[in-house]
């Protein structure tokens, strides 16, 4: 990922100037690049503060425009998420007004179809930018993103979701196994490039707090684990484990071998098995 990163800021400076040059878009390896730029770009967002918002925000742009100009957008995705960040100034009445216009027709769009994951997500992020642009003094906004969850409106063989800092994450590929009397729950997420995994096991049965066992989340090759340091630890709940169905919720900081933190919320599990 760090080489990731050190490529995608080599190419894009974090000036905000529109991209030059020719751009092969029938090119998989380039498109496979540019997908994994904004991946990375988009894990490096997930770092953000008052002090590096604008960098890294616009960091994660260029990224998002230069995937379209290898790969597409044929459903508007990649520029509904750039439409949803703004112009990535620093607090300002300008910049707060774009911000609050912006997650105005977020909203909009997503009243028009709160069963679509992709209007789910433009809308929070465009909620999260309005914080970082306007401030969020009584916490309003805050709580109108939590109530938005993980958007994942998942069926079939059930959900399985996480957010990880602002990356919503839905594992699109999943299965719940029973094997010797435990409960083994896996999912992964690749597409545009994604490379996300996670696993974790419950004996059957078992239900209430810190119940999960061999927990892992990996995000692009980076292995998390759960920490226990005593703020914000990584915690679980499951509330139903029998009857072939598991349920229930998990949160909290996991970290990665070399000692970096990453801050999980509203990861949810509800499948058969």
């Amino acid at each position: 990922m760090l080489l990731l990163s050190l490529m995608f800021l080599t190419a894009f400076t974090c000036e905000d100037e529109p991209l030059e040059g020719e751009f092969d878009t029938q090119n998989e390896n380039s498109c496979e690049m540019a997908a994994l730029n904004t991946q990375a770009a988009a894990l490096a967002f997930l770092e953000v503060n008052e002090t590096n918002y604008t960098e890294l925000c616009v960091a994660y742009r260029n990224a998002l425009q230069a995937q379209i100009q290898f790969c597409g957008d044929p459903d508007g995705t990649l520029q509904a998420q750039i439409e949803s960040i703004g112009d990535c100034g620093s607090t300002n009445n300008d910049s707060c007004e774009t911000a609050t216009a912006l997650a105005d027709e977020a909203e909009a769009a997503y009243n028009e179809n709160t069963t679509d994951t992709d209007l789910c997500n433009a809308y929070k992020a465009a909620l999260q930018n309005k914080i970082a642009a306007c401030g969020d003094s009584d916490g309003s906004i805050q709580s109108i993103i939590d109530g938005l969850g993980n958007c994942a409106f998942a069926s079939g063989s059930g959900i399985l979701s996480v957010t990880t800092g602002t990356l919503n994450i839905s594992f699109i590929s999943n299965s719940a196994t029973l094997n010797s009397g435990v409960v083994i729950v896996s999912g992964s997420n690749t597409e545009q490039g994604a490379d996300y995994h996670i696993y974790f096991e419950v004996p059957e049965g078992t239900t209430g707090v810190d119940v999960m066992q061999n927990f892992k989340l990996t995000l692009n090759g980076g292995e998390y684990f759960p920490n226990t340091d005593g703020f914000d630890d990584f915690t679980n709940t499951i509330t139903v484990n029998s009857g072939g169905t598991i349920q229930g919720t998990f949160g909290g900081i996991v970290t990665r071998l070399d000692g970096a933190d990453l801050s999980l919320s509203q990861g949810m599990v509800d499948m058969e098995y």
